[in-house]
């Protein structure tokens, strides 16, 4: 564990950002098309299955809600049908689940290694695919294992409050007098519950991309041991992770416009798969150094040619 000198002056992620954008000036101007696409292919796998700065939650419109609500009949009849047929719902249930599953497995295993190698390229310099594909590939396979478990949490938590919902639903439509008021506060509950994991696993996502992966690399070490690792800087620095926090959430509000305004210009060109990490690689360059260079102030550097500040 590193520690800080008496007097000496804390992490500053405002000076990580200062720093990540000169790293980002000096390895990708003057503009070379081949070195771009390389890079662009690399932070599409980096990006494969997970909600980016470039994106969010989609939240229905208020048009989805503009014919009638099901009523009591309604709500009794689909509970009696269900009823019925359990079993088949169970089986389709199953193996809906298991589809979903297996194509998320697939899916965080691409994104595990493309972590991993555009993590070496920003780091290095150099816009390499095969290589940081081979080098980190114990890493990543850790690396994998705890991304899935935390995806697989999520989605566990997602269903079952998804169920209590629908069951806290039922009892306020068809429910017997008197039950409306404790269904009411139920819903309410479950949507507190459901933002707190949501906010939980977004923090944990991105504990695990923008530091425990870094850390993976430079201490050498499993997943667990680089958790064990960011937990103690944390404990140490928590005022300045706190800020790199708020600031990557209004970072992801910028680029997020900036990627609307981008597609706008080029007739949704601009959201392809590769297109999109080619054509804006410097933001997704610097958003990925941006954390490097925060790790590079409490002592864990891993930018091969980084200037001292």
């Amino acid at each position: 564990m590193t520690t800080s000198l008496p007097g000496a002056r804390g992490p500053s992620p405002l000076d990580a950002a200062q720093q990540a954008i000169a790293h980002t000036q000096r390895h990708l101007f003057p503009f070379r098309f081949e070195r771009w696409l390389v890079l662009g292919c690399v932070a599409f796998l980096d990006q494969c299955g997970r909600r980016s700065g470039m994106g969010g939650f989609h939240v229905p419109g208020p048009g989805g809600w503009g014919g009638p609500g099901p009523g009591a009949g309604d709500v009794s009849k689909g509970v009696e049908w269900l009823a019925t047929h359990a079993f088949l719902v169970a089986g389709v249930a199953a193996a809906v689940f298991a589809v979903v599953i297996a194509f998320s497995a697939l899916v965080l295993w691409l994104n595990s290694r493309g972590v991993f190698m555009y993590l070496d390229d920003v780091a290095t310099g150099r816009a390499d695919f095969e290589r940081p594909w081979r080098e980190h590939a114990a890493r990543a396979d850790s690396y994998f294992a705890w991304s899935f478990g935390l995806a697989l949490a999520t989605l566990v938590g997602l269903l079952l409050l998804g169920v209590a919902a629908a069951a806290a639903v039922v009892v306020l439509v068809s429910g017997p007098p008197g039950s409306g008021l404790t269904a009411g506060l139920g819903l309410g509950g479950i949507f507190v519950l459901f933002l707190a994991l949501i906010v939980g696993a977004s923090l944990a996502s991105l504990a695990l991309r923008d530091f425990v992966a870094p850390l993976q690399v430079k201490a050498g070490v499993g997943c667990r041991e680089a958790m064990r690792i960011l937990s103690g800087l944390v404990r140490a620095h928590p005022g300045a992770f706190a800020v790199y926090v708020l600031l990557k959430m209004a970072f992801s509000m910028v680029a997020g416009m900036l990627l609307m305004v981008a597609a706008c210009l080029t007739c949704c060109c601009a959201l392809l798969p590769v297109v999109m990490q080619t054509a804006l690689q410097p933001l997704f360059y610097f958003e990925r150094a941006w954390s490097l260079f925060l790790l590079r102030q409490l002592g864990y550097d891993l930018v091969v040619d980084a200037v001292s500040a």
